[in-house]
């Protein structure tokens, strides 16, 4: 062993004190960082939890060794291995991650640089991308230690001096034996990054013990924390939204192949990064068949629908790596036939009865007793009732699972009993999302018809809340705040997805029956039992307020060009604001701010209030002229300013601020982490010296001076103060890194300016001068505005 393996293999054995462990190696970081092109889907307390769950599950010298995925350069998009996903969360190619119960830690073993981002020839298109020395690695994942992938040698050597076993994912076969054949011998074999692993371990030690993780990982993760529900549940609303779209296209003519495009297609456009499997779009004598045998032939899968058929659609989008499987039956003419109604209705029922089943403390062995007790006799021959009709979903759309194992809540599994009768030509297939709860069972996919009633109308287009991009939200926009209905204790919980909190159980309704957040994120509406009887939660104070209609999706408000025809750009003038400062200035006072907004002469202002505040910052003014809402009385430029001039001046206050208290208390505790953690003394200080160096020139410029505060030269200095927070942070602080909350923040801009698009009309937007410089360089990508100058109007307030 060279020096730096004696140093790995005498760790190996005790707990590191150290931070991390790199090979020593002179490259040079260049521009490109991890965090500028991806960030975990989770906060990084997230993934360390993971890794205790496993290491608690490991025997007492176990080792779990999980691989990433190789990567890719030829095209494809890159995907992580699930284990790797769920354990680490980031997406490195050519990793392992390692955990190791008897020093309790977890190591990453990376390449020093990404080869995906390599290619000598074309230094100015691949140029390099550090991984082994970037510390975001660890920051993000929450590993003890990263590694250079040269020390795997020499701490496998050292396990297997120690005689520590290695666990590896070899599938559920259960055999490493399979697994190991599986790598050593790939010609006609599907290997997998498991297989590939265990032959490769072995061939660098072939003394170690090798045993199948598998189990391990599949009791974990069978059962999803409440951030992986709350995904679930937006994926599975995606798909719901994305197959009614799918039905409305079902008519005699249309092919299999433009159906399973236009799926495709919808999810995306909805927001998932993908399908989660080829989607299975079939008619006529192809819907006879199982996808593995309409899959095994290249033109099969595209036939023309056919009068008189039925059209089986099963299909999952993926969000955030987290996918959704569902499945319906449509007539291709505009009914069903009597036989076809009769056998939709009979696999109705039989789903019926293994969801009414399924609850904690149930096997799947049971619930696969009672599909098949349900099953008519009259069907039996053309229904198999193999393990309960279903499988585990979470980061694929056939999650490990232990078939043996009990139901608990957070388990989350299809239910998709199928029909296929080749004597008589014709085969049902309806599939849903069931979610154990601690109290029974919920479907996630409920909000699709299942009965055959139901299903014609989705068939017909006369769907119309389904189809909106809208239906069903109950995750805001942010990624945040996530709510869910308990129809048992007629309440909504509603869960901060940032902080791992439940932060509020509201009492709603005697029979809720289902809800949706408004298309502004202002309020959760709770359908309630009664004829069209509604609650709302407000998304704020997380308690009831007014019952209110849901506001049309947003949009149907979207105006593509003027009422009389003609198109006009919006004027559009971002005004940089002070904050307290605005009320000890004498050259940006507020009085200079009010007059700056009256010469201005608006149609709407933007502001810095998140949408769900100005409600009651409103009545509170109209009420009393004051106002004591905590979020707006922080801002003198509303309170002192802006909703006094309401009285006097014609224009709409919009608030458009993506940023809540769940996200501020989220990045105040991150920040907080960053700065005790003496690893990253480094980035910590580059932080704050671009801050200092940014405030040192705002001060010899003119921190009040409304002219240098409005202009070029104060973007670029603010442009120049972010750039560490924002590479060394962004990724790690989630939605409150800097370009994130910007982003959020644009995106509620962005929505009020597509409202009155092509309207010719003036807007203001109001921010803290820091984000003006974002909010310009994203306008300017826009086609449908003009930017006006402040300094004009300066100009004219003092002459």
């Amino acid at each position: 062993m060279g020096r730096f393996s004696v140093t790995v293999a005498a760790a190996l054995l005790t707990p590191l004190t150290t931070t991390a462990v790199v090979a020593q190696r002179s490259v040079a970081q260049r521009a490109e960082h991890l965090t500028g092109w991806t960030s975990p889907v989770f906060p990084v307390g997230e993934y360390v939890a993971r890794r205790g769950a496993a290491r608690a599950a490991l025997g007492a010298d176990d080792v779990l060794l999980i691989p990433s995925i190789e990567g890719t350069s030829g095209g494809e998009t890159f995907r992580q291995t699930d284990d790797f996903e769920y354990f680490a969360g980031l997406e490195i190619p050519r990793s392992l991650l390692l955990v190791n119960r008897r020093t309790n830690q977890s190591w990453l073993f990376v390449p020093a640089r990404d080869p995906n981002f390599e290619n000598a020839s074309r230094p100015n298109d691949f140029p390099g991308r550090v991984l082994a020395e970037d510390p975001s690695l660890k920051a993000l994942s929450g590993v003890d230690s990263v590694l250079t992938d040269d020390a795997l040698p020499a701490v496998l050597a050292t396990l297997a001096a120690a005689n520590q076993r290695v666990l590896i994912d070899a599938g559920r076969s259960g055999e490493m034996n399979t697994a190991l054949d599986a790598g050593r011998n790939a010609a006609f074999t599907r290997t997998t990054p498991g297989s590939v692993l265990a032959a490769r371990v072995l061939q660098l030690a072939p003394s170690l013990r090798l045993s199948n993780g598998y189990s391990l990982i599949a009791a974990l993760r069978m059962v999803k924390s409440p951030r992986e529900i709350a995904l679930m549940r937006e994926t599975a609303r995606v798909t719901a939204v994305a197959l009614a779209r799918g039905a409305a296209r079902v008519a005699p003519g249309a092919d299999e192949r433009a159906l399973t495009g236009a799926f495709a297609a919808d999810c995306m456009a909805l927001g998932a990064q993908r399908v989660a499997f080829t989607p299975i779009i079939k008619s006529g004598d192809n819907s006879l068949w199982p996808w593995r045998i309409l899959g095994a032939h290249y033109d099969r899968r595209n036939r023309q629908l056919q009068r008189g058929e039925l059209v089986i659609y099963d299909v999952g989008c993926e969000r955030e790596h987290y996918v959704s499987d569902v499945g319906r039956t449509f007539p291709v003419s505009e009914r069903f036939t009597p036989r076809q109604r009769e056998l939709v209705e009979m696999v109705r029922h039989v789903s019926d009865a293994v969801i009414a089943a399924a609850r904690p403390g149930v096997t799947l062995e049971e619930l696969q007793t009672t599909a098949a007790a349900a099953i008519p006799a009259t069907a039996r021959p053309y229904m198999q009732a193999s393990l309960y009709f279903g499988h585990h979903i979470g980061l694929d759309a056939s999650d490990p699972a232990i078939s043996s194992a009990t139901l608990a809540p957070g388990m989350v599994f299809t239910i998709e009993p199928w029909y296929y009768n080749h004597t008589d030509g014709v085969a049902v297939f309806i599939e849903d999302e069931i979610l154990i709860t601690p109290t029974g069972s919920e479907n996630l996919t409920a909000s699709l018809p299942r009965d055959a009633s139901g299903l014609e109308a989705m068939r017909a287009g006369m769907m119309p809340a389904l189809r909106a991009v809208d239906a069903g939200r109950a995750l805001t926009r942010d990624g945040v705040l996530s709510f869910t209905i308990d129809t048992g204790a007629h309440s909504v919980r509603v869960y901060d997805m940032l902080n791992d909190t439940t932060v509020a159980i509201t009492t709603v309704c005697p029979r809720p029956l289902g809800g949706e957040l408004t298309p502004d994120d202002v309020s959760f509406v709770v359908r309630c039992g009664g004829a069209g009887a509604r609650v709302a939660i407000n998304t704020a104070s997380y308690a009831v307020v007014a019952s209110t209609a849901l506001a049309p999706a947003a949009a149907a408000r979207v105006k593509p060009k003027a009422a009389g025809g003609s198109f006009r750009p919006t004027e559009v003038i971002v005004v940089g604001t002070i904050h307290d400062a605005h009320r000890t200035s004498t050259r940006y006072s507020t009085d200079v701010l009010r007059r700056l907004l009256i010469a201005m002469r608006p149609a709407f202002v933007l502001t810095e209030i998140a949408p769900n505040r100005l409600e009651a910052a409103m009545t509170e003014f109209r009420a009393t002229g004051k106002i004591i809402e905590p979020r707006v009385v922080r801002f003198p430029e509303y309170v002192d300013v802006l909703f006094p001039l309401t009285r006097t001046q014609s224009f709409t206050i919009v608030p458009t601020a993506g940023w809540s208290r769940p996200m501020d208390r989220f990045r105040s505790a991150a920040l907080k982490r960053i700065e005790t953690d003496p690893a990253r003394r480094a980035e910590w200080l580059a932080y704050t010296r671009a801050n200092a160096r940014a405030d040192s020139i705002d001060t010899a410029r003119g921190a009040d001076d409304p002219y240098y505060i409005n202009s070029a030269a104060y973007d670029s200095v603010q442009t120049e103060a972010h750039e560490p927070y924002n590479r060394l942070f962004n990724a790690e602080l989630g939605l409150g890194g800097w370009d994130n909350i910007n982003r959020a923040h644009f995106a509620n801009i962005a929505r009020a300016l597509d409202a009155h698009r092509g309207e010719g009309r003036r807007v203001v937007i109001t921010y803290g001068a820091g984000h003006k410089e974002w909010f310009m360089r994203a306008l300017r990508t826009r086609d449908d505005v003009t930017i006006l100058p402040v300094a004009p109007f300066l100009d004219q307030i003092t002459r």
